[in-house]
């Protein structure tokens, strides 16, 4: 009884969170505030597969720029060139995503650790060089201009209609990557980054997983790659840099490696503290750095991973509580 009522109440603070959410574009008529808004919700995505990778398997990806690139470019060509609608070339750009991951995988799955960083570095400096040499497909370094979102006639033309296409999207990608993560793959997937040569003796396959890990991670950023082009309506090859796989490494890396809801918290944090110390620009790197710095020094395992912040405060209450009792 206990369990379910605990059940019923987290349930409806779910319930009274989306219901909260859902009405943020008809109170927010700021602009600029909504385009910060959807871009949390699009890189949410990204570091939900980023941990997918880092946090449940214990593989270090710099790539990840680069499939959201891949993403982004397959499904902005499908539709703006060769008339596909929407769904089918937003959907074939995480495919397509998928199937290169598969392939990087399959050239990842004997690789040690620190030649797993040098491969991922040099598929996105590849995908990179890419993107912005095949002028005749890609635009080149002048970039590529995409279309807003199309489903049964309506056109996604506004920051409002924007935020529920992704608020829609990040909630569903967020389900399938829970339950991934609960299912008999995601155990597969912490058994790898536990300890791989236990896993192997244990009967799990453990190339064979490496592979399904890059690439349904590589889906994940595909979708998000993808709708981050038709919402910006501009794909350029500058968005793909080992920087910009750096930035988006750090999101869930700072919310908690292995904790999905860390990933979003990660990712907030990661988006709206730049955006909100834009007078500071000379600073707001030195902010970054600090922070990042400051967290590995007395969390290392993030705000919401295990023995992160969340889980040191929760202690403490515990420890106060049984204090008071005494």
């Amino acid at each position: 009884m206990k369990m379910d009522s605990i059940l019923k109440r987290k349930n409806s603070v779910l319930l009274v969170f989306l219901i909260v959410v859902c009405t943020i574009p008809l109170f927010v008529k700021n602009t600029y505030a909504l385009k910060v808004i959807n871009n949390v919700m699009i890189y949410s995505i990204i570091a939900l597969s980023i941990n997918l990778i880092v946090g449940f398997s214990g593989q270090l990806d710099f790539g990840r720029s680069a499939f959201a690139g891949i993403g982004g470019y397959f499904s902005a060509i499908m539709m703006s060139r060769l008339g596909v609608p929407f769904i089918i070339s937003f959907i074939g750009g995480g495919l397509f995503a998928c199937l290169l991951g598969l392939l990087l995988g399959m050239l990842c799955r004997y690789s040690s650790f620190d030649y797993l960083t040098l491969i991922t570095i040099g598929f996105s400096e590849i995908v990179r060089l890419i993107l912005q040499n095949w002028i005749k497909v890609t635009g080149g370094a002048f970039g590529f201009v995409a279309e807003r979102p199309k489903l049964f006639g309506y056109t996604f033309a506004t920051h409002q209609s924007m935020f529920y296409f992704n608020f829609v999207l990040l909630i569903l990608c967020y389900i399938v990557i829970r339950r991934i993560t609960r299912s008999k793959m995601g155990r597969a997937f912490m058994a790898l980054r536990d300890d791989p040569i236990a896993a192997a003796y244990a009967g799990i396959d453990v190339a064979k997983y490496k592979m399904i890990n890059f690439a349904v991670a590589s889906f994940f950023t595909g979708i998000a790659g993808a709708a981050l082009v038709h919402y910006t309506m501009f794909a350029s090859p500058t968005n793909y840099t080992i920087d910009e796989s750096l930035i988006m490494l750090q999101m869930p890396i700072l919310g908690g490696l292995g904790s999905l809801p860390g990933s979003i918290v990660g990712t907030v944090i990661l988006t709206v503290l730049p955006e909100i110390s834009r007078s500071f620009y000379n600073f707001r790197l030195l902010f970054m750095g600090a922070l990042m710095v400051i967290l590995m020094l007395f969390a290392p395992n993030g705000l919401f991973g295990v023995n992160g912040i969340r889980d040191q405060i929760m202690a403490y209450v515990k420890l106060r509580k049984g204090e008071k009792k005494e």
